[in-house]
């Protein structure tokens, strides 16, 4: 019985409170304008969810649950790395080579002068 009593008055100060913030004008239209953007929001998600994703749409925005295209995109990035990789490997070898070879020609030339 105490907890139906203690329900009441919360839900009679709950509605105390209410009116009291609600009997100014421009707190009516405060709430007045979150409660339409609320309501633009949650629309706007519900349409989003009703159009299913076409590869066009999907592009950019990978899924995380889509185990596919994660592995696609993640193999990917993989490659494109390797790559990079690869070329700044072979281009300092090449620079380490070529300034090895400058240097053993001058030690050469400065023993035999």
């Amino acid at each position: 019985m105490a907890k139906g009593n203690n329900r009441s008055l919360l839900l009679a100060g709950l509605a105390a409170g209410a009116y009291a913030y609600f009997s100014k004008p421009e707190n009516r239209e405060k709430a007045l304008v979150a409660f339409n953007n609320t309501k633009t929001k949650v629309n706007s998600f519900i349409e989003s969810q009703k159009h299913t994703q076409t590869n066009s749409t999907k592009q950019g925005h990978s899924d995380p649950h889509d185990v596919d295209d994660n592995t696609m995109v993640d193999e990917g990035a993989m490659t494109s790395v390797q790559y990079y990789n690869d070329e700044v490997q072979s281009k300092t070898k090449n620079n380490d080579s070529v300034s090895n070879n400058e240097n053993e020609e001058n030690t050469t030339t400065t023993l035999n002068n």
